[in-house]
């Protein structure tokens, strides 16, 4: 019988592609695996998800080749991804290239090559010369064609294609290679007792400067060439030297990474308090019965949240298992890591966005082996290969950067975590000072166990915290700081202590207007308006990536009276640099960490105490421990109301908690000032009172007779194209399909969405809201039917409309 395998590409369509494994290859293929399939007219690489004997009813192709070995996708992460891509309706393709790192997944090049089946002897002398040409180098299809555009050739090389004398193969366009660098060691023979002898010796001529070099190397080898700084006695010069006399040589090894450079001290684990150690024995007996339960560590800030990670970590670890920590991208400092790794040391693995492909490869590979066995990334690093998984913490969260947006899968980590810790029988830990209403709801419906900590750790006191109308305060600002907030800084650093302030929105102004004709620069590639840089002088779309030169006059009516209106974090900077000539100010947002390692720069600067004052957006709001931060200042606290979406409120009341949580954690106490035009919103108040369960009330109370999540489940469809007319048009026909295949439920929309525009795109958007009961399976079926009634009733028009699917929508 023959043997069968399904395989997903990273392609968008929701289906798997069934091939026939040649007898020669039965025995090699395994589920997990990446093999080459004949797809339309290339090989394209592709993943197996199924090995079965189920004849299909359609002739099928064979397998070409497997790629791999081994497995790269192991049977748990094969089962996560489906049920993601049911959950998410995404395609197991494409949830699997979300999985894997770059170097294993599906992203290629297209490279022709030369068919095994070929008679060379056969051919013309235009097709033997492609040919040859073709065996001689490596060559993709672009530049093929680029090559034989325009020329005599080219009819010949489209007909040896259409011929399958050549033939198209997907190669991985990366081939990533572990990052090495020399380290210097002895030669043979050689050691520090005979160069020692050697130095003693008479025939030395100690002015030589290679053997002052000998001299001082005796004590360093092994030595890495990283180690070496530009004033060393050991360069270029006397290395090769010391070579060439035969006295030492190197050998290549791999390069250390980031955190290899931290300190390990396993010693200094912290003793927990009371509520510590409470919260510890709970969760203890669940790691130690080895089954599936879900925490939500709700510990406000500065209660040691961490330190209880960092016990349930340890105890997971020493019973050989292995675990994963999740932190919101912008929270993942080396502050944050150092923490982790003073007590696990090199079972650590690093996995961000900052990281280059090599290193990502490398942290992959390092959990895969088991070599390491503590993950800590963003929300992709749920995806982890750890070996055994004990234990899953998602710390804040809370935060929106759990929830992937574009491209698909949009899954949320939360969620994907709690799942995957089911499958294991594993502990998932959510922590969080401002628990989500998901969260909180959760532990309502007994759905998580809630553990409490209520008290800040050592003497640590919660700060006070004062709400500043500025309407109040026309008259009496100094720049954007009203004058109790000015004094607050002065007094701080009379006192040598350090002061943090947020401002939510980057750049230097909010944009620039004509004042004689009122025009507003809008981005050419979305329906926003462009934020003014003014350092590099640039106006500037943060949603695409567009730039330009600071317009000199008005492209509307062509007047230079342009003015700047509204401000940004470059702004604020500058008008600090004004009102504390004598204080070290830095900035810390997206565009002052743009570079590699100018993350940990900033940091470390702030933490040893160089700098006296951190503008920045809300990365200074997440996560950060400075004890000799005693002032803490909002510039405008209703930044966030401007957003529309029913979690405005929430997001608002989070970030001021949380950027408050940034004062006073040591021994000195802090205050913080929330500057506010609504300083009778109630989300402020509560912010002031420290007081989350008051929040959390009044904003389910508001909820929940509009039907919002945590009550419901947002089901967002958002359909682009560049013909506005044609998307409303299919925006308002795929209202009417989700309303024939689920009835009674709430429907919102159509209706353009907040940034109508973006990349040459119109958007409009339609909303469902569905029971938070429902499950995977019921969500699928339902989403099917709703697409197969929409595509039929579209009845092929509109083709240019593609229908993206986000459930657990986020706005």
């Amino acid at each position: 019988m023959s043997t069968f395998v399904d395989v997903a590409l990273p392609a968008a369509v929701r289906k798997q592609f069934t091939y026939h494994v040649p007898k020669d290859l039965e025995n090699s293929i395994q589920t997990g695996q990446r093999v080459w399939i004949p797809f339309r007219n290339y090989n394209a690489i592709g993943v197996i998800v199924r090995v079965h004997k189920k004849t299909p009813a359609f002739k099928t192709r064979p397998v070409r080749k497997i790629l791999d070995e081994k497995p790269i996708l192991s049977k748990e992460l094969l089962e996560l991804t489906e049920w993601i891509s049911k959950f998410y309706y995404s395609s197991w393709g494409e949830t699997i290239q979300a999985a894997l790192p770059a170097g294993l997944n599906f992203v290629s090049r297209k490279y022709l090559t030369v068919s095994e089946n070929i008679d060379v002897s056969k051919l013309g002398e235009e097709q033997f010369e492609i040919v040859k040409d073709l065996q001689e180098n490596k060559t993709t299809l672009d530049e093929a064609k680029k090559r034989w555009k325009g020329t005599g050739l080219n009819k010949v090389f489209s007909k040896l294609l259409k011929d399958k004398k050549i033939e198209v193969w997907e190669e991985p366009d990366l081939k990533v290679t572990v990052a090495t660098e020399r380290e210097w060691i002895w030669a043979d023979g050689k050691d520090r007792d005979s160069a020692k002898i050697f130095l003693d010796s008479e025939e030395v001529n100690e002015k030589l400067k290679w053997t002052s070099a000998l001299a001082d190397i005796r004590e360093e080898l092994p030595l890495r060439q990283s180690e070496i700084s530009d004033d060393s006695i050991f360069n270029s010069y006397t290395l090769k030297k010391l070579q060439d006399e035969g006295w030492i040589t190197f050998r290549e090894v791999e390069k250390k990474t980031e955190i290899d450079h931290l300190e390990f001290d396993p010693k200094s684990i912290k003793t927990l308090n009371e509520d510590q150690q409470k919260a510890f024995e709970e969760i203890r007996e669940s790691l130690t019965k080895e089954e599936f339960t879900n925490y939500l560590l709700f510990g406000i800030t500065g209660s040691g949240k961490t330190e209880v990670y960092i016990h349930a970590l340890k105890q997971v670890v020493e019973s050989g298992k292995g675990g994963i920590v999740l932190v919101p991208e912008i929270a993942l400092t080396p502050q944050t890591v150092s923490r982790f790794y003073r007590i696990f040391g090199d079972k650590i693995a690093v996995l961000h966005s900052r990281m280059n492909n090599r290193e990502r490869l490398r942290a992959w590979k390092d959990l895969n082996s088991g070599k390491k066995s503590i993950a800590i990334g963003p929300r992709s690093a749920v995806f982890a290969p750890v070996q055994n998984l004990g234990l899953i913490i998602l710390d804040e969260e809370h935060d929106s950067s759990y929830k992937q947006i574009d491209p698909a899968p949009r899954y949320h980590a939360r969620e994907t975590a709690i799942v995957r810790a089911s499958m294991n029988n594993a502990v998932v830990i959510t922590g969080s000072a401002t628990p989500s209403m998901q969260a909180l709801n959760m532990a309502a419906k007994e759905k998580c166990e809630l553990l409490e900590l209520t008290k800040r750790h050592a003497e640590a006191v919660l700060p006070e915290v004062k709400i500043l109308d500025l309407k109040q305060y026309k008259g009496a600002m100094r720049g954007e700081l009203a004058v109790p907030l000015f004094m607050a800084m002065e007094e701080a650093l009379e006192k040598n202590e350090q002061i943090i302030l947020l401002y939510n929105r980057r750049g230097y102004a909010s944009y620039i207007q004509c004042e004689d004709c009122g025009h507003i620069p809008e981005s050419p590639e979305s329906s926003v308006s462009l934020t003014y840089h003014k350092r590099k002088n640039l106006l500037m779309d943060h949603y695409t990536g567009y730039s330009r030169r600071k317009d000199m006059n008005c492209e509307k009516c062509g007047s230079a009276n342009l003015k700047i209106q509204g401000s940004g974090t470059q702004n604020i900077e500058e008008q600090l640099e004004d009102l504390f000539p004598d204080a070290n100010i830095i900035r810390f947002d997206r565009d002052s960490t743009s570079r590699k390692g100018a993350h940990e720069r900033i940091l470390k600067t702030f933490g040893e105490g160089k700098a006296d004052i951190m503008i920045g957006t809300q990365l200074v709001a997440k996560g950060l421990d400075f004890p000799n931060v005693t002032v803490v200042g909002v510039v405008n606290a209703d930044t966030e109301l401007a957003f529309p979406s029913f979690q405005a409120t929430e997001r608002m009341y989070q970030l001021l908690s949380q950027v408050s949580g940034r004062s006073g954690r040591g021994d000195k106490p802090g205050t913080v000032f929330l500057q506010t035009r609504q300083p009778d919103n109630p989300a402020l108040k509560f912010a002031r009172d420290h007081d989350h369960r008051g929040f959390a009330r009044q904003e389910m109370e508001f909820r929940k007779p509009l039907y919002y999540p945590p009550y419901s489940r947002l089901i967002r469809f958002e359909l682009k194209s560049a013909k506005d007319h044609e998307v409303n048009m299919a925006a308002h026909i795929l209202k009417k399909s989700i309303e024939s295949v689920v009835s009674g439920v709430p429907v919102l929309g159509p209706s353009p969405a907040a940034i109508h525009w973006m990349n040459k795109k119109f958007i409009w958007e339609v909303m469902m809201k569905i029971d938070t009961e429902k499950g995977v399976n019921y969500i699928e079926l339902m989403l099917d039917k709703i697409m197969a009634v929409y595509e039929a009733d579209i009845k092929g028009k509109f083709s240019s409309v593609r229908v993206n699917v986000n459930v657990d929508a986020i706005q």
